[in-house]
């Protein structure tokens, strides 16, 4: 009812056009002096043509009244409108930041403050420079921790290839290449297992030199062992570990304690990388004559 009356008041102040004034007018009731009330004493309303013309005045009020509802809710709707339109073109033509790709989680924004600023309770949640720093610093670390060691891994791998790989070229030498035996008597008998030290000695190479004829008179070959005394001349043996399998001639001398096997290599590097896939300096010999 409230609106209603409203409504009904805005409409009524816009439709206002004073054209209700003749209707009253125009039926107006008329004063007639009236005998024994004196000259100026004016006489009771007469509405002669009242009951005739009151329906249409009836109609024309109502008439009136609902254009004027009409129009005064109409004139609030539009008041009511007008900012809900000006919003949504606001919005449309300002495009927003999408909440869900900025700043904290929803549920997290209203701990933000009483603001709503969770621009700043980002911005003070985010780790600091130093933090930032350094957790890069250990990283860069850890990477270059396990950047060195998959090298050493495949230089690892390098090494052990290649020591194979001279351990088999020097077996083919050696197989193609023995100038002479003398397949002496050891004094032990086949089978016996002695545990000596392991060497190796060559001509070229890192610490070679020793080009010439061993103490047998033979030329230096692979193959062929410099022993300590308490192995003869020509004693043959096999090395425990040994990748190549080689079975190795007493043929060279030298000051070695017993008891010891100082196998010569060509090329000393060749030495080095058959002694590494051997793993030690130390190991059972098999006397084989």
């Amino acid at each position: 009812m409230t609106l209603f009356s409203t409504a009904t008041a805005v409409g009524l102040a816009l439709a206002n056009d004073r054209r209700l004034t003749p209707v009253f007018v125009d039926y107006a009731p008329t004063r007639t002096p009236t005998a024994g009330m004196g000259p100026k004493a004016p006489s009771l309303p007469i509405p002669r043509g009242l009951p005739r013309v009151l329906p249409q005045v009836r109609e024309e009020i109502a008439r009136r009244m609902a254009i004027a509802a009409a129009l005064g809710l109409a004139a609030i709707l539009l008041v009511a409108v007008i900012p809900a339109v000006t919003a949504l073109v606001s919005s449309a033509r300002t495009p927003g930041t999408p909440p869900a790709l900025y700043g904290p989680p929803i549920e997290l924004r209203a701990a933000s403050g009483a603001g709503g600023d969770y621009l700043r309770a980002y911005a003070d949640s985010a780790p600091s420079a130093g933090e930032l720093g350094a957790a890069v610093i250990a990283g860069a670390e850890e990477q270059h921790r396990w950047d060195v060691l998959r090298a050493m891994v495949s230089l690892a791998g390098q090494g052990q290839a290649s020591a194979r790989a001279g351990a088999s070229a020097a077996t083919t030498r050696s197989a193609a290449a023995a100038p002479m035996t003398l397949n002496g008597a050891s004094g032990y008998a086949p089978g016996t297992v002695l545990h000596a030290r392991i060497t190796i000695y060559g001509c070229s190479g890192p610490g070679g030199g020793f080009c010439g004829n061993m103490s047998s008179g033979a030329p230096a070959f692979e193959g062929a062992a410099a022993c300590s005394s308490n192995l003869p001349m020509g004693t043959k043996l096999t090395i425990a570990g040994d990748p190549t399998g080689r079975v190795y001639e007493c043929l060279d001398r030298g000051n070695l304690a017993s008891t010891w096997i100082d196998v010569f290599f060509n090329d000393t590097s060749a030495g080095m990388a058959w002694q590494s896939a051997l793993g030690t300096t130390m190991a059972d010999i098999t006397i084989v004559n």
